[in-house]
């Protein structure tokens, strides 16, 4: 199945200005954003709060997301930003993840505002060399995560995830498993994977959702019921707030579209 939006709308080299703070801009439906941070400091807000990014942080935002809404005055952050639209409703790549060669970072943003301005160049070879390179660093790094250096703690906890998401799970019951404090599995969680364990809990909630919707003739009620939401209407909320439609128009849109 091909997920590469089908228009390339802008790329940029973002610069904050000194002792000035940005706007965060909400991603619309059907449109992709990559933010990858080139220098300086700032803040992406999360369910959880402010999550610092820093030089290499790579930053996916797809249709309801915020873009980064805090910059460190002193040391105000630059990105490159790649807008997209016409893609899918769902996340095929995670919102965070980290390029370690600073200098490829440098040299892709360099090469591809340099063809994005060049007219005689096609945009839709642009797109296609743009969005696949970006995805595949964001794959690596979470591909390198979960192969290596990943706390067995964390492990289990992850495992605990995949398994019993449908359950009550409370993010102190996983601590307690882990044998660390809330704060601490909170911030270890997301280093090593890019989300904390509450969001993680709700995406394979959401994923079983969305597997049920399109293979399953159980209703709303029965998936939310079947996924660990307590309510209907909470499942449905979540649903829209993470892919920008309903769990019916998802549903209808697979047969219907």
């Amino acid at each position: 199945m091909n997920v590469r939006p089908s228009n390339l709308q802008s790329v940029v080299h973002y610069h904050q200005m000194p002792g000035t703070q940005p706007s965060p801009h909400p991603v619309r439906d059907g449109a992709e954003l990559v933010e990858v941070v080139t220098s300086g400091r700032g803040w992406v807000e999360t369910d959880g709060g402010w999550t610092e990014v820093l030089p290499g942080a790579m930053l996916w935002h797809v249709a309801g997301d915020q873009t980064i809404g805090r910059s460190d005055p002193e040391s105000p952050y630059s990105c490159l930003a790649v807008r997209m639209d016409g893609g899918s409703r769902e996340r095929h790549v995670p919102r965070f993840s980290y390029w370690h060669d600073l200098g490829e970072i440098v040299s892709l943003t360099e090469e591809s505002i340099r063809m994005f301005l060049d007219d005689s160049f096609g945009n839709d070879s642009l797109l296609d060399h743009l969005y696949s390179r970006l995805r595949y660093q964001a794959l690596l790094h979470h591909h390198r995560l979960e192969t290596v250096g990943v706390a067995e703690p964390l492990r289990v906890v992850r495992s605990l995830i995949e398994t019993r998401y449908a359950e009550p799970l409370k993010v102190e019951s996983l601590a307690k498993e882990a044998g660390w404090s809330v704060a601490h599995l909170h911030d270890q969680f997301k280093t090593a994977y890019g989300s904390t364990p509450r969001q993680m809990i709700l995406e394979r909630r959401l994923s079983s959702a969305r597997e049920q919707l399109v293979g399953t003739g159980y209703s709303i009620k029965e998936i939310a019921a079947n996924t660990g939401f307590t309510h209907s209407s909470a499942f449905c909320s979540a649903f829209r707030k993470a892919f920008g439609v309903t769990p019916k128009a998802y549903r209808d849109g697979y047969y219907f579209g």
